[in-house]
């Protein structure tokens, strides 16, 4: 196993080209690390140009940039994001470890800089327990311990899984977690920088517990204060009168919400009065979405004694409604279907549906079966 990983501090280096494939080049060394493990894929550049790719054959790293490279290749990657990559890396294996001394296991993860979490196996977590990760991280980074990598053959490790490998590499953080892992870690946990624990949700399996770490902390911070900001210059509010602000604007929204019905209800209802001084069974509405189609029908319901049949062409195409005081609103709809292709249903009084078919033909069908 290739020992170019066990220092994440080690971000450049000068090397020559091993071997090219339709446009992927393979160098006698590299700092790169391509995703793998439950690592995100290093950002850098070769010879000034952006690696645009980076992909594994078998034990060998393959890159891409845009243009033909030639030797000497000098590499240089991100160091904000390999610290970054690295720190959330580490800092699982920690939990790994304390996981583990609870009887709990992480059983999944998430490690792109800008939605980092894990899955913990029990929906039924402690209260408090949140609280108690974080002090637990944050004594973890004040009270650093060193990371040391271990290799032995792949035949002596007591996990028979891995006596498939030729090697095996252990990373051993502290007397906090070992196992084996090929991706990066730091040298030691002060190195993890910051870890934050922001909330928890439940999950199929267990729950579910959003972080944020290094500098992909720094980052959340940012996009929270912009938010905040943003929206104290929205709501004519401050920091402390956010909370209140928003409460009211959502008060405000139900309010509005149930005006907007009662509204549409009084609309629904003038219209069916109209309605009932035409003497056509089938009338043809202008500027009328499906939604008002069903209110109107419904509103008709309680007032005609005679069928009705609603028309009218919107941008999801032709709504139609069928109002049929004796009961024979679903069969009509039935009819409908055999002649063209609708979506739509209803109960034996009302029916309504949704159709491709130009307004015209509709219409007629609609008067056929008057």
């Amino acid at each position: 196993m290739s020992r170019d990983y066990d220092d994440f501090r080690r971000t450049s280096c000068v090397t020559r080209i091993k071997d090219q494939k339709d446009g992927w080049y393979a160098f006698e060394e590299t700092v790169f690390y391509g995703e793998k493990g439950g690592m995100p894929s290093d950002k850098g550049t070769i010879n000034g140009q952006p690696v645009t790719g980076l992909r594994w054959d078998g034990d060998t790293l393959y890159h891409q940039v845009e243009q033909p490279l030639q030797d000497p290749i000098a590499m240089q990657v991100d160091e904000e994001e390999r610290v970054m990559n690295t720190a959330i890396q580490s800092a699982l294996h920690v939990l790994d470890g304390y996981y583990a001394k609870l009887g709990r296991k992480i059983i999944a993860i998430g490690v792109h800089p800008d939605n980092q979490w894990y899955e913990v196996d029990d929906k039924n977590l402690p209260e408090g327990h949140l609280d108690e990760v974080q002090h637990f991280m944050n004594q973890v980074i004040l009270h650093s311990q060193k990371v040391s990598f271990h290799y032995m053959k792949g035949s002596e490790y007591p996990d028979p899984e891995y006596a498939k490998y030729d090697e095996v590499r252990l990373v051993q953080i502290g007397d906090l977690n070992t196992q084996p892992c090929g991706t990066l870690h730091v040298n030691e946990t002060s190195e993890i920088q910051c870890f934050a624990v922001l909330y928890a949700e439940k999950t199929a399996r267990g729950t579910k517990i959003y972080v944020a770490c290094s500098f992909a902390a720094v980052n959340r911070l940012r996009q929270a204060a912009l938010t905040e900001q943003k929206l104290c210059h929205l709501l004519s509010g401050t920091r402390d009168t956010l909370a209140d602000s928003v409460q009211n604007l959502q008060e405000t929204g139900r309010r509005l919400k149930k005006d907007l019905e009662a509204a549409h209800k009084e609309l629904a209802a003038f219209q069916a009065e109209k309605l009932l001084a035409d003497p056509e069974p089938v009338i043809v509405l202008d500027h009328t979405d499906a939604g008002m189609l069903r209110s109107i029908s419904q509103a008709l319901m309680g007032k005609t004694s005679s069928l009705k049949m609603l028309a009218a062409a919107g941008e999801g195409g032709v709504s139609f409604a069928i109002v049929s005081p004796e009961g024979n609103a679903r069969t009509l709809m039935d009819a409908v279907k055999q002649k063209i292709e609708v979506t739509g249903g209803g109960s034996p009084k009302i029916a309504s549906g949704q159709t491709a078919a130009p307004l015209e033909q509709v219409v007629e069908i609609l008067r056929q079966l008057h």
